[in-house]
């Protein structure tokens, strides 16, 4: 108990400090990005001077990175998560309007991309045609060198949903290791001997198969959350879907660090905590 107690306490404080190193990592890359503190308003001549020497102070106020960052933290602490630059916004309004929408595309998408890799996984291994085998090779082979923005394009083209580009992306990856790992449990001694008692295939695999692969399905249940949020942050913006994908795009075009730091933050958070979902299959922590 106190051993799993540790290894709970140690993954914690390493979700927590890789999210600090996320975000100090992304703040970095705007702050010291070309064409950072600069601000298109300034060119807007119906502004007076004392509104551009406002916008100058405000770019000013962030120019030291690690103070900018100590006092963000020292907000989210009290539950601010400061404002917008571009939208003028509390930026906790913002992910609270944004993030159900990609949680919606991410666990919907992550569903039908599993539905579509098991079945053509099960039908891979129950059938020993060489046809069906080479076929779906080709197929996620062919799906897995397609580029995100590609498949979020073909969206766009053919008014797919955003769920359902999220699957395209994760289907492949998924077909081709669940079918793998069906292959290797099929070649397991118990399987083998349970196949010369001459038991059904059905009960092969809800009795045989299924729970000696289930931790590592867990596993990959995990990774696939968070690939399938990655893949939605592009999707969402060439889409047009209103979600954090969205808001992140028209953040990086318009510089804006305190909202960029958010949601790097909150990006962090999802894929380390998604990984540490995949790890709890280990039995020596749960």
């Amino acid at each position: 108990m106190k051993h799993q107690m540790y290894q709970v306490g140690r993954r914690v404080a390493v979700l927590f400090l890789l999210s600090l190193l996320g975000g100090l990592l992304g703040a970095t890359l705007v702050r010291f990005a070309p064409g950072y503190g600069v601000d298109e308003r300034e060119l807007d001549p119906r502004m007076s001077q004392q509104s551009i020497e406002s916008i100058r102070a405000s770019s000013r106020a962030n120019s030291n990175l690690l103070a900018y960052y100590g006092q963000f933290f020292r907000g989210v602490f009290h539950g601010d998560l400061g404002n917008s630059q571009w939208l003028q916004r509390p930026i906790a309004s913002l992910i609270r309007e944004r993030f159900p929408v990609t949680l919606r595309s991410v666990l919907l998408g992550t569903l039908l991309a599993w539905v579509a890799a098991l079945a053509g996984a099960l039908i891979a291994s129950l059938s020993s045609s060489f046809v069906l085998e080479v076929s779906g090779t080709l197929v996620s082979g062919i799906l897995i060198a397609l580029p995100v923005a590609v498949v979020a394009m073909l969206a766009v083209y053919t008014g797919a949903p955003v769920p359902m580009a999220i699957a395209v992306v994760l289907a492949p990856k998924l077909f081709r290791y669940v079918r793998n790992l069906l292959a290797h449990a099929n070649a397991q001694p118990h399987v083998l001997a349970a196949q010369a008692r001459g038991v059904g295939r059905g009960r092969i695999l809800s009795h045989h198969i299924f729970p000696y692969v289930s931790p590592a399905l867990f596993a990959v249940l995990g990774v696939s959350l968070s690939m399938a949020f990655g893949a939605a942050i592009p999707i969402e913006a060439l889409c047009d879907s209103p979600g954090i994908g969205q808001l992140a795009w028209q953040a990086a075009l318009n510089r804006d660090l305190p909202l960029i730091m958010n949601l790097t933050l909150l990006t962090t958070l999802i894929t380390v905590g998604a990984n540490w979902l995949a790890n709890l299959s280990d039995r020596g922590v749960m």
